[in-house]
């Protein structure tokens, strides 16, 4: 796990983002060794604004794509879960369609560096998945 310190807050590398598009998502795991991982994923918004959240439905607890990379809807606008159709907010991660209307994604606090993205190690060891 390659971690990094930031103003006194220590992140561990995600995924390489360089290349992720505006309008396009990507999945991660994290290996917490003894702890599991955690599995979550980043999206690029419209305006080259970085997101990420963990890869877990609030309905469900499933995953929320059904191939790889695949978490948005098809013009990118929206967090569409493969299961149940539910529909996100990007920037907030609130589902405002679907059976967990209201509810929220779990959030993860993201840093990009030199084209790779980081997650703050205490949010990801407060939700891993085992």
């Amino acid at each position: 796990m390659k971690t990094i310190e930031i103003e006194g807050a220590f992140y561990v590398a995600a995924a390489e983002v360089a290349s992720l598009a505006a309008m396009k998502s990507k999945a991660f795991t994290i290996d917490l060794g003894d702890q599991g991982s955690c599995e979550g994923f980043l999206l690029r918004e419209h305006d080259r604004t970085l997101r990420a959240y963990k890869n877990s439905c609030p309905h469900t607890g499933a995953p929320l794509n059904w191939t790889p990379d695949q978490f948005l809807t098809t013009n990118g606008r929206y967090i569409q879960c493969s299961i149940h159709g539910a529909m996100f907010v990007t920037e907030t991660g609130e589902c405002f369609a679907g059976p967990c209307s209201g509810k929220f994604l779990t959030p993860f606090h993201v840093l990009e560096k030199e084209g790779m993205s980081y997650i703050a190690l205490t949010e990801i060891q407060k939700s891993p998945s085992k």
